[in-house]
């Protein structure tokens, strides 16, 4: 005669909790969405002011250039003295999708300023695929490929990353990871430095 096992609450958990944590791997949707989750209960926040206090400043960053959409070339330089706002993402990027809509936010609040520009680099230089991201989410944001070589010290190779330019063109914030760019600190770092 085989005896059945009574299977307790805890097993039962145990189990749920594995197949969340086996979704969330696989699936880069389910990761983003929690990711999402975590930034609107206040975690991934930007620390622009621990950024400027605690890294040295970068010298001798190359001129790195960019393509848009319609094909027209801008570069850093040609950006002064704006502050600039750069993002590398995927769209294959769970982290990068989840912190889109923030970034989306934060380039609605500075659309109509002049001393800003946005530039979100598509670091698999797919523009088509990345334009489809953008109108099947609603976002509204300047796409970009990168034509010229950036150096490690801004660009490891994690995505998403962020840089921040001042109106000199000096790098006063820099971010690997998903962050909440659509806080008051974060707006209020971008207007203190156009």
């Amino acid at each position: 005669m085989i005896q059945w096992k009574k299977i307790s609450l805890s097993n039962i958990i145990s189990i749920l909790i594995m197949a969340f944590l086996l979704v969330i791997i696989f699936n880069p949707n389910a990761k983003s969405y929690v990711i999402k989750g975590l930034m609107s209960i206040g975690l991934f926040q930007p620390d622009p002011v621990g950024y400027t206090r605690h890294h040295e400043e970068l010298s001798n960053i190359p001129d790195i250039h960019f393509k848009d959409t319609a094909g027209n070339i801008t570069s850093l330089s040609a950006l002064k003295p704006k502050v600039v706002f750069i993002n590398y993402w995927a769209t294959w990027c769970p982290p990068c999708i989840a912190e889109m809509p923030r970034v989306n936010e934060l380039y609605k609040k500075f659309r109509n300023d002049d001393k800003i520009a946005f530039l979100l680099v598509d670091v698999d230089n797919d523009l088509p695929k990345a334009k489809a991201f953008m109108l099947k989410n609603g976002y509204d944001l300047p796409l970009y490929t990168q034509i010229s070589n950036v150096p490690d010290s801004l660009l490891d190779g994690t995505i998403p990353t962020t840089l921040v330019f001042n109106k000199d063109g000096k790098l006063i914030y820099k971010h690997s990871g998903a962050a909440d760019y659509s806080s008051k600190e974060f707006e209020e770092f971008i207007k203190k430095n156009r």
